[in-house]
């Protein structure tokens, strides 16, 4: 009897380390503070550190990889060898691909950037503000339906790029008027590229949404599922135990505070 107690023992422990035997694929789009290389190269962020505090407790192997075209990006939500995708709003289109997280572990903002000497000048309370501006957008952002629709109807002048990196320099060049972004991500990058005295944002937001992490629907990660369980119940008890505050409070409380 004991010979076959450990024989199950061992089968049990064996079960529970094949669960997560192969390595978890996880793709995003770079920007400091959420998901960049340092100066060292190595990769940082504040979703890398909570993706990397619930990976760790759950034991489960992974690697990241950062694409640079959110085209690229969205294209890749169909592939079997891609099983997680960082931060994301809620869309029906990304729902029909996407299982999203239960829990949200960021709230974002996203405001009208403008160089500083337009201050005054430039305003946004209503779609109507921004009539004969010239504008930038990134391709694969969502925005909202209004800011497209306008664009559509001519209301402002319309670029577009694939790379949301490029805007920032482009807006204090003078190349367009303003562009709308990530608020926390882009004091950050201008702040690290020492363009944070040249440009300021336009109070009212043009949006503010939740965003998740999401797990591939068409992976062929096994026991996807189980992984998915295991995020859920590991982000809640961090922010019930305060390790999901030190890691907020680690990049952000020097950037923009209170961060809403």
């Amino acid at each position: 009897m004991k010979r076959i107690g450990m024989v199950l023992i061992l089968v049990i422990s064996s079960l529970t380390q094949s669960l997560f035997a192969d390595t978890l694929n996880i793709i995003g789009i770079p920007g400091a503070p959420y998901r960049f290389y340092n100066d060292e190269n190595k990769l940082v962020g504040f979703d890398v550190d909570i993706l990397h505090e619930i990976m760790t407790t759950l034991d489960v192997e992974y690697k990241i990889e950062l694409l640079d075209s959110s085209t690229r990006l969205t294209q890749m939500w169909q592939s079997p060898d891609v099983d997680m995708v960082f931060t994301l709003s809620k869309k029906a289109q990304r729902i029909k691909l996407l299982t999203f997280a239960e829990e949200s572990h960021i709230n974002l903002s996203w405001n009208f950037f403008i160089r500083k000497e337009n201050k005054g000048k430039i305003f946004f309370n209503r779609y109507e503000d921004l009539a004969g501006l010239r504008i930038d957008a990134t391709n694969g952002f969502a925005y909202t339906p209004e800011f497209w629709q306008a664009a559509q109807e001519g209301l402002f002048t319309l670029d577009t790029v694939v790379n949301n990196r490029l805007n920032l320099k482009k807006l204090v060049h003078g190349r367009f008027d303003t562009f709308a972004s990530n608020t926390i991500e882009t004091l950050y990058s201008a702040k690290q590229s020492g363009y944070l005295d040249e440009i300021d944002y336009l109070d009212k937001p043009l949006k503010q949404k939740t965003y998740f992490n999401t797990f591939v629907k068409a992976s062929d990660y096994p026991n996807l599922d189980r992984v998915i369980q295991g995020y859920n119940q590991e982000l809640k008890r961090m922010k019930r135990d305060g390790r999901y505050n030190l890691i907020y409070q680690k990049y952000f409380g020097q950037i923009h505070e209170p961060l809403k």
